[in-house]
């Protein structure tokens, strides 16, 4: 065995080629007491990786070297982590350890200025490899200096983006608190509207008139009432139209039915989320049909029924209105009629893009399709 006073510490074996301990070149770790010639090598380590050792020295047989293998070796009162790099000369192997991967290529530098007869195979295996060593050695180096400044621009570009979505949190809830008080406003002057419509109301006589003054009136109530949903509600885009057709139907019975329970409602509309620049026009469709049919299907305190369903077929939204009552005359014209909300139906319509369709036999079906 060969010592030397140097700072740094390894160990260096020479194996045959089945991996049994031949020699120990250099001991700086004080480990040549488990150095016994014919020993296999993987004796010397615990048995979490004796298994390992057995591999590494495999993998040397087969491409002539290995380099860096962490392996724990137990000196009989404590485990050292050491690193290892081996090297197959002829019917030889080198094995060289140190106990972190800096110290490791620092040793097998000092092995180099070794000048012994007992180390003269050593020193030829070593000058044989020294220049792969290195450049591994280079490799590895560079490689993790690369990884560090990646590391760095990424934690950097980690951090520059969480700064962003911090700030663009807090636009997007200052936002958010604006849109919604557009909406609270809006739904407030249209509530104003319509209050001012019912108060110039009381001061009309002419009947012709005062049904006017009542349609503009719901008109403003059922936009008011979009607004106020979005005001309410978690998604400032989208509204729970099935809410709405409820509350807006309920609305205009209470308006226009004076005998309760002489008309009856029946509503399914279920789970139907819609756009806001969809859910307006169609609110204000749904108001003139409903309104509608409590006007004019069933004169003379007749009794009936309307019916409001709304079902979703694919990529397509059906909205159907109906009532059992007198009917549409039949040759009239929906397209040309003088009727402001029928007009409103038909231009609304086309502003969602959607199709009307009407069938006035046995009461009145308005039927309209559109796709959002």
């Amino acid at each position: 065995m060969i010592t030397m006073s140097k700072k740094v510490k390894g160990l260096a074996l020479f194996c045959d080629l089945n991996g049994d301990m031949e020699n120990i070149i250099h001991d700086g770790l004080n480990l040549a007491h488990l150095i016994i010639k014919g020993k296999p090598f993987s004796s010397i380590f615990d048995e979490g990786s004796q298994k390992k050792a057995q591999e590494f020295v495999k993998e040397i047989k087969s491409k002539k070297w290995a380099l860096e293998w962490e392996l724990n070796l137990f000196d009989g009162k404590q485990i050292k982590v050491l690193h290892f790099s081996g090297f197959r000369s002829g019917k030889n192997i080198l094995i060289i350890g140190s106990d972190s991967r800096d110290h490791l290529y620092s040793f097998f530098n000092e092995l180099q200025e070794i000048n012994t007869e007992q180390t003269k195979l050593m020193r030829r295996i070593v000058k044989e490899y020294s220049n792969y060593f290195e450049a591994a050695n280079k490799l590895d180096y560079d490689l993790y200096q690369e990884i560090i400044r990646l590391n760095n621009e990424l934690t950097n570009a980690q951090r520059e983006l969480t700064k962003k979505n911090i700030e663009l949190s807090e636009l997007n809830k200052k936002n958010e608190m604006l849109l919604k008080e557009i909406h609270h406003r809006v739904k407030n002057n249209l509530m104003v509207i319509s209050s001012l419509l019912n108060l110039q109301s009381r001061q009309i006589k002419d009947k012709g008139y005062l049904e006017i003054f009542k349609e503009s009136q719901n008109r403003a109530r059922s936009m008011a009432l979009i607004h106020e949903r979005l005001y309410q509600g978690s998604d400032l885009k989208r509204i729970d139209f099935s809410d709405y057709i409820n509350t807006l139907a309920h609305e205009l019975f209470n308006t226009y039915v004076k005998r309760p329970g002489s008309i009856n409602l029946k509503i399914n509309v279920k789970d139907v989320m819609l756009d806001t620049d969809i859910a307006v026009p169609l609110g204000l469709v749904v108001n003139e049909l409903i309104s509608n049919s409590l006007k004019h299907a069933f004169p003379d305190d007749k009794t009936g029924e309307v019916t409001i369903t709304m079902e979703k077929d694919k990529d397509k939204y059906i909205l159907i209105v109906s009532d059992d009552g007198v009917g549409l005359p039949p040759d009239m014209d929906y397209t040309r009629t003088k009727s402001l909300g029928l007009q409103l139906v038909h231009a609304l319509t086309s502003q969602i893009n959607g199709k009307v369709e009407i069938n006035g036999s046995n009461g009145t079906t308005f039927k309209i399709t559109f796709s959002e």
